[in-house]
């Protein structure tokens, strides 16, 4: 039987997605929909835009992800399920593997349809809600294809990155606001437009064209109907090549960059009033650190809040994968890290 996305009541939606009438958009790195099903088959029709930069899909079946594999352009039917038990729930989840790419002409997956003979469950809720708010490193880029130099799509895979790793360990629901090459204040090649506070407010701020627009990207995100238990910043580390550029005095860099991580925490802050805040760094480098303990310090305050700061481990010597990001391995070491942090804070232990 064939259902819309909006027909079947007993769904999850994760990350920042929107509806463009029937069809749900995916625009984030990691967003999708999980559903808990009595099925023997499941098929997706889905409908990819792009132009330059190809779009990948991840399915995961009871958490483990059984594929990933780039979408063919336009709207296509793709097997989720085959020859499974119907009389035993299966936990399914897809989700958009590519982060969002803003520089490409379109860059849009809709899950348009679901062709099933699934009897829909409620879907188990998990123990927390985490969002991650990041760079290529939040997008996994580097941790798939390791051997790899082309900044294409094909080196991403945020699905074995320090985020869904950390979201394991603590049966989390996450979302993730990542872009690569963004800063806290400036890009790596010194564009202060290009910078997760610009548009952290917005369901995906980030995608500015006509189709990403009139399908919802440009909306300001409900954040009181999606409240987090944790949010996770890792910026940074593109701020500290920016600084690097003749185009910037140092002094005055780091005074505004300061001031513009104040702000944003304070814009965290304010849309997530009970969420525990950690800001953390350090897998490329510490160059940053102590501006960045400046901010939450300073922060702290000036408004009385207990914002976390984790130094991570630099992955620079031995966790390298592709374009000198952190692999896999890498990932595991943050995670164990975020997650000692967040175990005391949420489960105080």
């Amino acid at each position: 039987m064939k259902y819309s996305l909006k027909e079947i009541d007993n769904k999850k939606l994760w990350g920042r997605c929107s509806f463009e009438d029937n069809d749900l958009v995916l625009f984030w790195t990691e967003s999708g929909v999980e559903f808990n099903v009595k099925a023997g088959y499941m098929v997706a029709e889905i409908e990819a835009s792009y132009n330059m930069l190809e779009l990948w899909l991840d399915v995961f079946v009871d958490d483990e992800r059984i594929m990933r594999f780039p979408l063919q352009q336009g709207r296509h039917k793709y097997q989720i399920l085959r020859g499974f038990d119907p009389n035993h729930p299966t936990r399914v989840r897809i989700a958009r593997n590519t982060q969002s790419m803003p520089d490409d002409t379109v860059s849009l997956i809709k899950i348009c349809s679901i062709d099933t003979d699934a009897e829909f469950l409620p879907v188990p809720e998990r123990k927390f809600k985490i969002e991650f708010i990041g760079d290529s490193i939040t997008s996994g880029e580097g941790s798939a294809a390791l051997t790899r130099e082309e900044w294409i799509p094909t080196v991403f895979d945020p699905a074995i990155g320090y985020a869904v790793e950390t979201a394991k360990l603590l049966d989390a629901e996450y979302n993730m606001i990542s872009q690569s090459g963004w800063g806290l204040y400036a890009s790596w090649d010194g564009n202060l437009e290009f910078a997760l506070p610009v548009v952290y407010k917005y369901v995906c701020g980030s995608q500015k064209t006509e189709a990403a627009v009139h399908a919802g990207s440009r909306e300001e995100w409900d954040f009181s109907s999606n409240i987090k238990d944790a949010i996770i910043i890792n910026l940074g580390t593109n701020d500290s090549g920016a600084i690097k550029l003749d185009k910037f005095d140092d002094d005055q860099f780091i005074k505004d960059f300061t001031e513009c991580g104040i702000k944003f925490l304070k814009e965290v802050r304010d849309y997530n009033p009970d969420s525990v805040i950690v800001w953390v760094y350090g897998m490329l480098g510490h160059e940053m650190k102590n501006n960045i303990e400046d901010i939450v310090k300073t922060y702290n305050n000036k408004f009385s809040d207990n914002v976390r700061f984790v130094l991570l481990p630099d992955c620079n010597n031995g966790y390298v994968g592709a374009r000198m990001h952190p692999n896999p391995e890498g990932h595991k070491l943050a995670a164990a890290e975020i997650y000692r942090c967040l175990k005391e804070e949420l489960i105080n232990e």
